[in-house]
């Protein structure tokens, strides 16, 4: 329980971070899955596994740009990494949930786009809260 508790302590912001992306991307699948799909069942379904296996895959790659000596100011650069990742995951879950080829395709190319656009957003929102964070500590 203490390693949990550590874990948590010094990454408090980025699970915060993480969490609230995933409601978006949640939203946001569900309403493209179902779009391409036409099926409540296999959008409802992919709505809530793809995003959960993005949240880890968002994580680690939230980790790797902290480290980055470049994270400062590169939005689009990251956003556009993030975007890679996310269409190989969501390719590799559509095609699981759906067992369709070109429905698998059709998403992991269609869902990324429009969750990138909300990633841009979601990054820039989380930029200005912890500038305002970092303003009222100093």
């Amino acid at each position: 329980m203490a390693r949990i508790q550590h874990f948590i302590g010094q990454h408090t912001t980025t699970l915060r971070k993480t969490a609230s992306y995933y409601l978006v991307h949640i939203a946001v699948a569900a309403l493209v899955a179902y779009a391409v799909t036409g099926n409540l069942y296999a959008a409802l379904t992919l709505s809530l596994l793809e995003p959960t296996v993005q949240a880890f895959a968002f994580f680690f790659h939230e980790k790797a740009w902290q480290r980055s000596p470049r994270r400062h100011g590169h939005t689009l650069a990251k956003t556009g990494s993030y975007y890679l990742l996310h269409m190989s995951v969501a390719t590799a879950v559509a095609y699981t949930v759906t067992g369709n080829w070109v429905q698998a395709f059709t998403l992991s190319l269609l869902e990324p786009a429009v969750q990138m656009v909300f990633f841009y957003a979601h990054e820039k929102l989380w930029e200005r809260r912890l500038q305002q964070q970092t303003a009222l500590a100093a």
